[in-house]
């Protein structure tokens, strides 16, 4: 089912401190070279005094009503897509609405948490707000603090990641600008692969987890990589298939960015074509939420996307969650 919305602008936020790897090496007390090679993140911005989601939230948001000519007054709708909220309450969204001066009563304002695949998932709750006629004009932000779950004990779940943030500003479609695909699907047998089990009502300041490690973030990579390697290229062929077009058609491909080897994997065995894909692992880590949008504006600021352009929008998230999306920019 295609929808007919459009992205009007993009802004995104960058955290003031940068942490190379190996930086992380010496700290660590890693052999040189050792977080790069596990990784393929050569450096990473991560928050620094006084910055935190809030405040990447709104340096996003800013940045693209300032190039859309909006004011925050102007949008229906303020969806926050986040991991790791300001607060548990209340939202982020609200806390972003109040610091930009929204008036009271004119916006519908609220946050979702999808792990990896925030962005589109609140994606997909705006542009369905927005081809029901509910909404007119959505900002859609996503943004991620990793560095305060990582646990550096353990290489694997802690070099990869970043913090920042992104946003979009959509509207109804003009000019054949819309998505043309946009599908989500979870594989919950696989629940157990990536998680940060305390600090929800099971375990927390109250009732304590058995072990301080369980507030920060784990994984299983390579259980992820072999269900991956299984269900992806179905979930895309799928994808593709809904859009009506075929993956030669597609000129840019921005890809969460999950991993080196997650990146890879889309090159060598999805059939994408090297070159069209965005790939800024190696500057910003994983940030999580943030990450597909940050690659976003990343695109459309370089002019790698341009207007009438189609973009595949692909990646995966805890949970087990697939999602992708194929956009007429």
């Amino acid at each position: 089912m295609s929808l007919p919305v459009r992205i009007v602008s993009v802004g995104s936020h960058t955290p003031s401190l940068r942490v190379t790897s190996a930086e992380l090496d010496t700290a660590h007390l890693r052999s040189p070279g050792t977080t790069f090679a596990r990784s393929g993140v050569a450096e990473r911005r991560w928050i620094g005094a006084g910055e935190g989601t809030l405040s990447m939230t709104v340096g996003a948001l800013s940045e693209a009503l300032d190039r859309a000519g909006w004011s925050i007054d102007d949008l229906d709708a303020l969806i926050v897509a986040s991991v790791a909220p300001e607060q548990p309450m209340p939202t982020t969204a609200i806390l972003a609405a109040a610091r930009l001066g929204a008036r009271d009563g004119t916006l519908q304002a609220f946050d979702v948490n999808a792990s990896c695949l925030g962005f589109l998932t609140a994606l997909q709750q705006a542009s369905f707000g927005i081809a029901g006629g509910r909404w007119r004009r959505v900002a859609v932000v996503a943004v991620d603090v990793a560095s305060k779950g990582l646990n550096h004990a353990d290489l694997e779940s802690s070099a990869l990641f970043g913090d920042g943030a992104a946003a979009v500003l959509l509207e109804g479609a003009r000019r054949g600008a819309e998505i043309l695909a946009l599908r989500l699907s979870a594989y919950p047998s696989a629940a157990g692969l990536c998680r940060i089990p305390a600090g929800g009502t099971r375990w927390n300041a109250i009732t304590p987890p058995p072990q301080d490690a369980d507030y920060l973030f784990a994984m299983d990579g390579l259980g992820m990589m072999k269900l991956v390697a299984r269900e992806m290229p179905g979930f895309l062929d799928g994808l593709l298939a809904e859009a009506g077009v075929g993956l030669d058609e597609i000129g840019v491909v921005v890809p969460h960015q999950a991993s080196g080897l997650g990146l890879r994997f889309l090159r060598e065995r999805l059939g994408v074509r090297p070159e069209t894909v965005v790939d800024i692992l190696a500057e910003r880590g994983n940030q999580v939420s943030a990450s597909m949008p940050t690659a976003l504006a990343r695109a459309i600021d370089d002019g790698r996307l341009v207007r009438g352009q189609l973009c595949l929008l692909i990646g995966t998230g805890a949970g087990l969650l697939f999602g992708g999306a194929v956009v007429r920019y």
